[in-house]
C-alpha cells in the first residue's frame, strides 16, 4: 500500500488519535512529505472542527415541525398500502 493510501485510510483515526504512535509517526512522516495528503488532512480537520462547532447550538424548532410532519406523512402512507 503506497503511503498516500495509508494516510487516506487512516485520516479519521489520526485526527480522532485512534491510533498506535507507530502508526501515527509513520502518517506523520508522510504528510510533512506530501503536499497533497496535508492538504486533504488540513481540510478534514477544518472540517471536523466545523461540525463540532455547529453541534453546540440547538436545531431550529422548525425542523423538528417538519420532521415530525414527515413522519407523520410516511406513517400515513404505509397505512394507505395495506
Amino acid at each position: 500500500m503506497s503511503g498516500c493510501e495509508n494516510a487516506v485510510d487512516y485520516v479519521y483515526q489520526y485526527l480522532d488519535d485512534e491510533l498506535t504512535y507507530a502508526h501515527k509517526t509513520r502518517i506523520k512522516w508522510h504528510l510533512k512529505r506530501c503536499g497533497h495528503c496535508m492538504s486533504a488532512f488540513q481540510f478534514e480537520t477544518s472540517l471536523k472542527g466545523k461540525i463540532a462547532e455547529g453541534g453546540k447550538s440547538a436545531p431550529p424548532a422548525e425542523l423538528f415541525d417538519t420532521l415530525r410532519a414527515l413522519i407523520e406523512q410516511e406513517r400515513n402512507k404505509g397505512d394507505s398500502d395495506c
